[in-house]
């Protein structure tokens, strides 16, 4: 059984697969060595927040720069904000 943190990881590298082009990406990737930029970073933010039930600012993409780091990053705003 996946843990919440999984499920979460999986569906931000499908959001970044298909933002920057790529087939998959892994969850220990990081966004910027694939290719994102500052530019994608900000095109996602709706659809993450869309997604999660959480605004992030774009720092959250420039500090957790993997799937797996911001899923964690993610759970803990929605922790904060009682999502």
């Amino acid at each position: 059984m996946q843990s919440e943190l999984d499920v979460m990881e999986k569906k931000i590298a499908a959001l970044w697969a298909e933002a920057l082009g790529l087939d998959s990406v892994a969850g220990d990737e990081d966004f910027f060595d694939l290719g994102g930029t500052s530019i994608t970073a900000i095109r996602l933010l709706p659809e993450i927040a869309e997604e999660f039930g959480v605004e992030p600012s774009i720092g959250v993409i420039f500090d957790h720069p993997t799937a797996r780091e911001m899923a964690a990053a993610l759970a803990e705003l929605g922790a904060e904000a009682g999502v």
